[in-house]
């Protein structure tokens, strides 16, 4: 296994599928599909390559385990945007403003999904 692939979030195919799917047209929705996309392909490339999660020491108890693996976030894809040079400073700083709001007004986690703290609003009214 390559030095870092363990701690890799895109791997160099992915960032190919990014730079030909991505457009300043695409919308919060669709952006998220794309991340949930690459996530499963990131399993797939990690399963078939046999990279394993990198260990982590639990800071309350020191026990060291293979971390979770978590999905690829918005964000991810926006700062990963920036770094390949398809977005500048300025549009990355204005993409993830505008991002911070439309997740908080639509009460989305860092992936696009409905957060809990929705249902659990929801539940509130209804009692």
């Amino acid at each position: 296994m390559p030095a870092g692939d363990a701690q890799r979030v895109w791997f160099p195919e992915m960032i190919e599928d990014l730079k030909v799917h991505w457009s300043s047209s695409m919308n919060w929705e669709e952006l998220a599909v794309f991340c949930r996309r690459m996530t499963d392909k990131r399993k797939w490339i990690r399963q078939s390559r046999e990279i394993k999660p990198p260990m982590i020491r639990c800071s309350r108890c020191g026990e060291v385990s293979r971390s979770d693996i978590q999905g690829i976030s918005i964000r991810s894809a926006l700062f990963t945007l920036k770094k390949i040079g398809i977005v500048s400073e300025t549009e990355f700083k204005k993409l993830e403003r505008d991002w911070n709001k439309f997740k908080k007004k639509s009460s989305l986690d860092a992936y696009g999904n409905k957060t809990l703290e929705l249902w659990v609003g929801v539940e509130k009214l209804k009692n």
